[in-house]
């Protein structure tokens, strides 16, 4: 099945927990959200009780999406601390997650500005403009992550990259996400 195309994204997804990957969404967004307008989402399949300072935006089969109205310890709460224009967290199953992902640019990101998204799956349905995939020590990945890696632009090891480096190779241009070779 072919990817949608969505060049004015950037996803990051990694290996597992603790590996950098909001570490790096952080650091995007402060170096890019001077700027553009970007739209930051975390993307969970799991149920999150204690979200911190959110609100209710949409919901939909097997998904809820949840605006960020200040800063807070949870991931989405720091992107907005870092910079971004608007931060959401989006709970969904993976099989709603290209649904939830439509109701999220209809119904928070109608001006289709551009997204930093940490998200395990996304990348699986979309074709973005960039996908980082950061690895940890893991020696067998499950399968849908090991496709997440496979399609990645950049894989990087855990814990192990340099933000700076990483910005560096990022531009954004015509509305996409453009990443140099380095």
């Amino acid at each position: 099945m072919p990817r949608k195309p969505f060049p004015n994204l950037i996803i990051i997804s990694g290996s597992g927990r603790k590996v950098g990957k909001t570490f790096l969404v952080t650091a995007l967004i402060r170096a890019f959200s001077p700027g553009i307008p970007l739209i930051a989402l975390k993307i969970s399949p799991h149920v999150h009780d204690a979200l911190g300072n959110t609100a209710l935006r949409a919901t939909a089969k097997g998904a809820r999406i949840f605006q960020d109205l200040g800063a807070h310890h949870k991931n989405s709460g720091q992107f907005l601390e870092a910079g971004a224009l608007q931060s959401y967290f989006m709970e969904t199953e993976d099989n709603c997650l290209e649904s939830a992902f439509d109701i999220f640019m209809k119904e928070c990101n109608p001006t289709n500005n551009p997204v930093i998204c940490e998200s395990g799956a996304l990348s699986i349905l979309m074709d973005p403009g960039i996908s980082i995939f950061i690895r940890g020590s893991n020696i067998h990945l499950p399968d849908h992550k090991q496709a997440a890696m496979q399609q990645a632009d950049l894989v990087l090891p855990a814990r192990l990259f340099s933000t700076a480096e990483i910005i560096g190779r990022i531009s954004f241009s015509e509305n996409r996400w453009n990443l140099r070779n380095g």
